[in-house]
């Protein structure tokens, strides 16, 4: 954001979408994949029983986040971010009213995102759908209760973004084991998400890396927490409705074991490689290019004025777009 070129954005949203994401979702959702829990042949490679990632906390936010965290240390950071010291130097939102609204948007669409992927509402799955939507609503309030106590407590108030970045961190966490967590699960869910997004956020500010939207935190910090919750909340009951009675359930619940929780794991480190691996590729090889950041003068004028024909927002003072033309 605010410093990659146009032609970066277009190449790496080709790579992403075309390549990166397709092989994870192969892995994970296709019944031919190495870590399907929807095997329907005994042939190929299959780490059984697979993986339960029911709504995505892997295929697709660990895939996003990872890359984010690999774009935002290669492209570098914005513009005084940081001090001579390595300090972190704040930049706020232009409008929080819009970063609320977003959040809210985006919450919205989680209700067919994550009630969506029972793929059914005949035959008995309206029922999952239903529980999947309760839980759902209380993964985001925990996460984002968790992100705002973490805020009072290390600034000593209470502030809009990381309240909604903990709403989406609970929201993200809870996609792989939604279907077959019990609502309270969802809940505690929600809140280990919120709290780990707010201290990974912290860590990547101190490695130096320029994450305006703390996209690694919420989407890879909270996906690797949604994998491990996934194979540690999982009920019988509710994972013989959602999956199947071979699936194995979750390790804190009575007689289950642990071999679901390996099996997530599993598929949280190779989806982490695998992501950071390709995308350090396609970034890597744009920066050496020459086409993956935009110039000090286009970005101290501003994309919308240096390159597509003036401000977004009218504020009284002189067009950006007229100074760069200067």
């Amino acid at each position: 954001a605010e410093r990659c070129s146009f032609l970066g954005y277009v190449i790496y949203a080709t790579f992403i979408t075309g390549f990166i994401y397709p092989v994870v979702v192969h892995w994970i959702w296709s019944p031919y994949g190495w870590l399907t829990a929807f095997r329907d042949s005994p042939h190929g490679a299959w780490v059984a029983p697979g993986a339960v990632d029911f709504a995505g906390s892997s295929v697709v936010h660990m895939v996003g986040g990872c890359t984010a965290l690999v774009a935002a240390a290669i492209l570098g950071p914005r513009i005084g971010r940081f001090d001579a010291d390595g300090n972190v130097k704040p930049m706020g939102p232009h409008n929080a009213a819009f970063v609320g609204l977003g959040t809210l948007i985006l919450w919205f669409g989680w209700y067919g995102f994550n009630p969506g992927s029972t793929l059914a509402l005949s035959g008995g799955f309206v029922l999952l759908a239903e529980k999947v939507a309760v839980g759902t609503t209380l993964a985001a309030a925990g996460g984002g209760l968790a992100a705002i106590c973490c805020c009072f407590i290390k600034d000593k108030h209470l502030d809009l973004p990381p309240l909604c970045n903990g709403i989406l961190a609970g929201l993200v966490a809870v996609c792989s084991g939604v279907a077959v967590s019990e609502p309270w699960a969802c809940f505690v869910i929600g809140i280990i998400g919120g709290f780990f997004e707010f201290g990974f956020a912290i860590a990547v500010q101190k490695m130096k890396i320029d994450d305006p939207l703390d996209a690694a935190a919420v989407h890879m910090g909270g996906g690797m927490i949604g994998m491990i919750c996934g194979g540690l909340f999982g009920t019988r009951i509710n994972t013989d409705a959602a999956y199947s009675t071979e699936q194995p359930c979750g390790a804190f619940m009575p007689g289950c074991g642990g071999k679901q929780l390996g099996v997530n794991v599993l598929t949280m480190i190779m989806v982490a490689i695998w992501s950071m691996g390709m995308g350090s590729i396609v970034f890597g090889s744009m920066r050496l290019a020459g086409i993956l950041r935009i110039s000090p003068e286009e970005e101290h004028a501003g994309l919308d004025a240096s390159h597509h024909g003036g401000s977004a927002y009218d504020d009284g003072k002189t067009d950006p777009a007229t100074e760069f033309e200067k």
